[in-house]
């Protein structure tokens, strides 16, 4: 099959382009052929159909009032990517077209074209972009499900982007521009990477018949395990409020001596070292190269996620576990899909750093305990989370959507 892979970025850049060049690799191992629909940009990968990407949009470069008023324009629904959409469909002929994320950049302008030549489309949700302005569900501290009634106002008067009023107001516009476009009536199938997220979609009024759930896979063998009991405990992620950082440092004075790491940069990171000046067990060992990063997972004994927002299938979970260390998570959204509290992690209450501290302490002290969890969450995404699996899912897909199409 041809397939159109639809996705902003064409270079590594967090976990939905980590998704998108795997499946582009698993199905390419099949013999099928992919090609890439992306922004032109200076970090991306060779491809010889780079010169059908739209260019890129750089809010850097906006200077004045009415470059701002047009670049808003597109980032909202963009003519240069349909306009390159469609003559990619004039080249190639794709058989079906996957879409991963494209609001801002390259919108769901694109579904224009791929309507109009018949062709199905496939679009994988990897966060809350679809149905919150704000992407995330959260908003000032708490998770948020205001905008559920379709009125995006609530994310103006809440300031949901950047604690802004004029994002605020563009991601509002958007949201309500994209319902009149009808743009969640315009897809064949969204694929969710949990079930929590596919409710949430379907809570919020997407079509049910058109939302599906697909654990996302993880391939062991690119994955070794941690050896020996590990030592101390970490965290690997962004420093922002969804993430629950603020949370790990209250746990971590009750865990006094007990060595902490804290892998990552974002927002909050000046804040949070300033609040664990006096915890000296403290480490900050900022953003890490990949490598880097795979290793202090794999030398860590405890691994924590303490999330406060809606985490839809986090790597961080994944990856933890296929290192074989034991993980403490918050009990909030798709997180218990990949968790079973005591058999191959713990599950504690978001926003509860007593309980987070009480969960990491206890397998701290218990070596053999943390293997044990360690060992069964590596085994828990052998079996379960298998890329061949993966991969022949999605072809059924493609091949049932192409089929109906054709008839």
């Amino acid at each position: 099959m041809r397939v159109l892979m639809i996705h902003t970025f064409h270079h590594p850049r967090g976990g939905d382009s980590t998704y998108t060049r795997s499946l582009t690799r698993l199905l390419e191992q099949r013999g099928h052929d992919v090609i890439p629909l992306a922004m032109r940009h200076p970090d991306n990968d060779p491809s010889p159909w780079e010169a059908r990407f739209p260019p890129w949009v750089d809010m850097r470069e906006v200077n004045t009032p009415l470059q701002g008023l047009l670049a808003g324009r597109r980032m909202m629904w963009s003519r240069p990517a349909a306009r390159s959409c469609a003559a990619l469909i004039d080249d190639v002929r794709p058989d079906v077209a996957h879409l991963q994320h494209v609001h801002r950049h390259l919108t769901p302008s694109v579904l224009d074209p791929l309507n109009a030549a018949g062709i199905p489309v496939v679009w994988t949700v990897h966060d809350y972009e679809l149905i919150c302005p704000a992407g995330h569900l959260f908003s000032q501290g708490e998770p948020c499900e205001r905008c559920k009634d379709g009125d995006y106002r609530h994310a103006v008067r809440r300031r949901c982007k950047w604690g802004e009023l004029l994002p605020s107001a563009a991601v509002a516009l958007e949201k309500t521009m994209h319902r009149l476009r009808r743009v969640w009536w315009r897809v064949d199938r969204f694929l969710c990477p949990s079930q929590f997220l596919a409710n949430k979609l379907v809570e919020f009024g997407v079509p049910a018949a058109r939302v599906h759930a697909l654990h996302n896979p993880l391939d062991l063998s690119e994955h070794r395990a941690g050896q020996g009991p590990g030592q101390g405990w970490l965290y690997a992620g962004r420093l922002a409020d969804e993430k629950g950082v603020q949370v790990i440092l209250r746990a971590a004075k009750m865990l006094p001596d007990r060595p902490l790491r804290i892998c990552g940069d974002g927002p909050m990171a000046r804040s949070l070292k300033q609040q664990a000046r006096d915890l000296p067990w403290v480490r900050f060992l900022g953003h890490l190269p990949p490598e880097q990063l795979a290793e202090q997972i794999r030398s860590a004994r405890v691994i924590a996620v303490p999330s406060r927002w809606y985490e839809n299938f986090p790597y961080a979970v994944l990856e933890a576990q296929a290192a074989a260390r034991a993980v403490v998570a918050s009990r909030i959204g798709g997180i218990p899909e990949q968790i079973t509290d005591g058999v191959d992690g713990r599950l504690v209450p978001p926003d509860d750093p007593r309980a987070l501290a009480r969960a990491v302490g206890e397998l701290l002290d218990d070596p053999a305990q943390a293997q044990r969890l360690g060992q069964a969450g590596r085994a828990r995404v052998g079996d379960t989370l298998r890329p061949a699996d993966h991969v022949d899912a999605i072809v059924q897909l493609y091949q049932g959507l192409s089929e109906k199409t054709d008839r």
